[in-house]
């Protein structure tokens, strides 16, 4: 809904958007940029106390090209002069204009000069100098007293629709600090303390509103004419500002749609899938019951309306891919070898879950005499590609062979999964290597036995101190293992020679 505003020196503006927008302008200088319209100019904030903010000054942007213009950023190239306005980026439409205000903080005694530069969307920036001089106190003062504040821009009157937000603002001049107070109908707005005031969402009850502005300073105050607000019924038709978008989904889930809509409030939305209404499917937002495959490439559209008309979105595809469960073990069978009585052995096995759904472990079962299994637990829910670790251990209690199974009940399709177990239980034997080797031909205080279960080592030192002799038996063998043995010789200086040549014993 166009909104029209009057204000000093003929000037008439006319804003599409007023939530978006700040609509009060300067009469002041003009410079037309490629049909791009900036007032004013230039900004000269003359003398400023150090470390006090000036009054604003406003600066107004407006389209006057045939199409839009993004208004990327607006910065100032020094830190003594600030701008503020509406958020950044802001598309003005042919005619539309955004306003902002600039304010000047000195922070030293000297003159200061900058560029506020504004960016547009894909064309070259346009640039607004600016000035002003930074006073000490008592340069700013003078000795006489402060020049109490004079509205310089009155605040203009605003139209609006019902539903939309209304921007006032004022201008002043006097001796900084300035404060501001916005007024409604004579009663001070809450946390209206700026140049600038935006109301909330207008109703009609609000139609023929009065707002004035207080600028005061501690030489006086003054008060600015009434700016009055009027509120009018007009409806705007519903629009579609955000598509709902695609969505693809696993059976047994949901799939969740929404749109974004402009328009007058309230607004209606109905949301149909291949062309029928939903019932109650009647919000921004629509979320289905769980999803099968029959619903794949089903279309969902939503249709927004008011009073004064509707809008239909794009219709959205939903693809429904059919759920896969699958548990995978990464070993069939699991063999501890021999074992002996009284002592543990431990594999593992690595369960996985394979499918494109939750995979929920209902059940782990475990049979055979000295076999057990932990890891796992029942109720535990791996989602897809998750994995989980089994731990199988086998504890003999009697010798011989024997043999046993895992079985691990889920929800996966290949349910249940069995993991083979065997081992063969044997008595402990108490078993040693003697060793002996030919003596140094060196002078040397004794020997080093090592000994290692792999060729080549790393080896372990049995022996803690050197051994005078020139032989060695090794009491902790194990029934069924390798074991392999180097010696070395140490002299009077505790330095060791060379490994001999290795040598190995089976143990039965």
């Amino acid at each position: 809904m166009g909104v029209e505003m009057g204000i000093a020196k003929e000037i008439r503006i006319k804003v599409l958007n007023s939530a978006a927008l700040l609509t009060i302008l300067l009469g002041l200088a003009t410079a037309a940029h490629a049909n791009i319209r900036v007032k004013p100019s230039s900004v000269s904030f003359g003398s400023q106390a150090v470390g006090s903010t000036s009054a604003s000054q406003t600066v107004t942007i407006t389209n006057e090209n045939r199409g839009s213009v993004t208004i990327s950023s607006v910065a100032s190239s020094a830190a003594q002069f600030s701008f503020s306005g509406p958020n950044l980026p802001v598309t003005l439409e042919p005619g539309q204009s955004l306003t902002g205000a600039v304010t000047f903080r000195p922070s030293a005694a000297q003159s200061y000069s900058g560029e506020l530069k504004i960016t547009r969307a894909n064309r070259s920036a346009i640039s607004i100098s600016l000035s002003g001089t930074g006073t000490s106190s008592g340069q700013s003062s003078g000795g006489t007293p402060p020049v109490a504040p004079a509205i310089s821009s009155q605040p203009a009157s605003v139209k609006i629709a019902a539903g939309q937000t209304a921007t006032f603002n004022v201008a002043a001049t006097g001796t900084a600090p300035l404060q501001f107070q916005w007024k409604k109908n004579g009663t001070a707005i809450s946390g209206a303390s700026s140049s600038t005031y935006v109301t909330p969402p207008a109703a009609m009850s609000d139609n023929n509103d009065q707002f004035t502005a207080e600028v005061s300073n501690s030489g006086g105050n003054a008060t600015s004419n009434p700016a009055v607000l009027t509120v009018t019924s007009t409806t705007v038709a519903p629009s579609i500002a955000t598509q709902p978008a695609s969505q693809s989904v696993i059976a047994g889930n949901t799939a969740s749609f929404s749109v974004a809509a402009t328009g007058t409030a309230p607004l209606s939305y109905q949301w149909s899938k291949s062309g029928t209404p939903i019932p109650n499917a009647t919000s921004s937002s629509y979320t289905t019951p769980a999803e099968t495959t029959t619903d794949n490439n089903a279309k969902f559209t939503v249709a927004v309306s008011n009073s004064a008309g509707s809008a239909t979105s794009n219709a959205a595809t939903l693809s429904v891919t059919a759920a896969t469960l699958l548990l995978n073990s990464s070993a069939s069978s699991v063999g501890f070898g021999s074992v002996n009585l009284s002592s543990s052995g431990t594999q593992t096995v690595t369960l996985t879950n394979a499918g494109n759904s939750n995979v929920s472990i209902s059940n782990v079962t475990i049979s055979g005499a000295g076999f057990n299994a932990s890891g796992v637990s029942s109720g535990q829910i791996l989602t897809p590609g998750q994995k989980v670790t089994l731990t199988a251990t086998f504890t003999p209690s009697a010798a011989g062979s024997a043999s046993g199974s895992v079985s691990v009940a889920s929800t996966a399709s290949n349910s249940p999964d069995s993991i083979s177990l065997s081992g063969t239980g044997v008595a402990s034997v108490s078993h040693s290597v003697s060793l002996s080797w030919t003596a140094s031909t060196s002078t040397v205080v004794g020997y080093n036995t090592y000994t290692s279960q792999t060729s080549g080592g790393p080896y372990t030192r049995m022996n803690s101190s050197p051994v005078a002799a020139t032989s060695y038996t090794d009491s902790n063998v194990t029934a069924g293992q390798t074991y392999f043995f180097v010696v070395t010789s140490v002299n009077s200086s505790n330095v060791e020679s060379a490994d001999s040549a290795e040598t190995s014993a089976v143990i039965p």
